[in-house]
């Protein structure tokens, strides 16, 4: 049987989690990957990480746990797991990353059954896509059926601390990605993949609220409706943490409607949702209790009218199912993986915002997966689908052997480099950052190189400077 891939992490070591033996992962050397550094499948129930069946999702991301007893820092693994049929119930676990006293590698650290799917099997089908961390807090971004009635997914991103050890600050909020965000639509409600960046200058001045140094949760997102409609929309990571505390801070201070149900939350995983905010506290146990407790209520979600909703950022006639963003002299480029195999570049122009390039891909492979990645020096691109992994430069500029047709493709990686006479990045142009050195966008028309006419201009001396017998070169429009 293959060992279907369901997770693959770098830490100091490669984490690979597969489909068998219940979902057990392994470490590997990440200089040679047949070098196992831990491998066990005798630990049964205590091990099983990810999920026997390859349609099941999984998310990981790696943390730090302190143990309160020894006052240790552990390496640990918070994954988010869909529900198979054979599978824990569940949905979110801690896996420690080392031995530890009598605990073995890949043993499970936290037994809270906050969050579990147990009860509620046919009404939540999670598809988690994405999780990440930023400022003491763990992310993962999923979608799920709204309810036994309805089989429409609905986008969430929940957020916990990451030193809480039974999951009380865990809240989700429902995400909306829509053509008008004053109707409240959710034109596009299911989320395939997501990326997290900080955007370059001239997108993140036009972003409400503005901060340049705010990170962007960038995600593209499908309809429910078989055309293939999908769009790329953007979640400023102030604005969402600014919401999870509005939702939390009501429930919190006891505002419940009319029939004492919670005004802007509700129990996701306990079907007793009355009397989970009917208690006043005071406003400030947010701050105070960032990693919750278990005298206050969780865990929370959002209800529909408090979504975070956004207008889309772009869309078009492919299907989007991968999203990886990069920032080229202060301008930001998403590479968008498609079902066709293809990425797609845009240019990120908070007045025009433009598909200008198509990476080809072959078509017998399959869909981009949701992952894009980088390499270290953001040079290059991997792209994996199915069976494949292609690493692809994120620019090709030495095709474009004149100025104009080097402009006109409007490729924030590519400009003209007048001395040089040359198609190419602004950091492989000689002494690019000088005044019309490298040239780029509609905005700068290409200049030319004439000889100066020594005898019209030197009126004394008819000798060119420092006995120079080749003349000069000036720069003209």
């Amino acid at each position: 049987m293959d060992n279907f891939n369901k997770l693959l992490q770098v830490n100091s070591v490669l984490i690979v989690c597969g489909i068998l033996f219940r979902g057990i992962c392994s470490l590997v050397n990440l200089n040679s990957v047949n070098k196992p550094v831990y491998y066990s499948d005798t630990e049964r129930e205590k091990t099983w990480v990810a999920s026997t069946e390859e349609s099941v999702t999984v998310v990981g991301v790696i943390s730090y746990f302190k143990d309160t007893t020894t006052n240790a820092n552990l390496s640990v693994f918070l994954v988010g797991k869909g529900f198979g049929s054979s599978d824990s119930s569940k949905l979110i676990s801690t896996w420690l990353l080392q031995e530890h006293g009598e605990m073995d590698v890949f043993e499970n650290m936290v037994e809270a059954s906050t969050v579990q799917a147990s009860a509620f099997v046919h009404r939540y089908h999670h598809d988690f896509r994405y999780t990440f961390k930023n400022n003491g807090y763990i992310y993962l971004l999923f979608s799920h059926t709204a309810s036994t009635r309805h089989s429409r997914k609905i986008t969430f991103i929940a957020r916990l601390s990451k030193n809480d050890h039974h999951y009380y600050s865990y809240t989700e909020l429902q995400l909306n990605c829509t053509i008008n965000t004053e109707q409240q639509e959710n034109t596009f409600n299911k989320v395939q993949a997501a990326y997290l960046a900080k955007p370059g200058k001239v997108l993140a001045q036009n972003i409400v609220p503005s901060n340049l140094n705010d990170k962007v949760l960038f995600g593209v997102f499908s309809a429910d409706e078989e055309d293939g409609r999908s769009a790329l929309c953007m979640y400023p990571l102030s604005s969402i943490n600014a919401r999870f505390e509005e939702v939390i801070e009501s429930c919190y201070t006891g505002e419940v409607l009319e029939d004492d149900k919670p005004k802007t939350v509700y129990s996701p995983y306990n079907s007793k949702n009355e009397a989970i905010c009917r208690t006043k506290r005071d406003k400030n146990m947010v701050k105070a209790y960032i990693c919750g407790a278990e005298f206050l209520p969780s865990p929370l979600a959002s209800k529909p009218e408090y979504a975070l909703a956004v207008k889309l950022i772009y869309t078009g006639n492919d299907m989007l199912t991968a999203v990886a963003v990069a920032v080229e002299n202060e301008h930001t480029v998403a590479f968008l993986g498609t079902s066709g195999a293809d990425v797609l570049k845009v240019h990120l122009d908070p007045n025009h915002t433009d598909f200008y390039n198509r990476i080809p891909g072959q078509r017998t492979g399959g869909a981009v997966n949701k992952n894009l990645l980088f390499d270290t020096g953001l040079d290059h691109l991997y792209i994996t689908t199915g069976r494949k992994i292609s690493k692809v430069p994120v620019q090709v500029c030495g095709p474009k052997n004149d100025c104009r047709s080097c402009l006109i493709q409007q490729d924030p990686y590519c400009g003209w480099c007048v001395r040089e006479g040359r198609c190419t990045r602004k950091k492989n142009c000689n002494k690019g950052e000088g005044e019309n050195v490298w040239l780029w966008g509609p905005d700068q028309a290409c200049k030319i190189l004439e000889p100066i006419n020594f005898q019209a201009c030197i009126a004394v001396d008819q000798t060119p400077p420092n006995g120079m017998s080749t003349p000069l070169w000036t720069i003209n429009r």
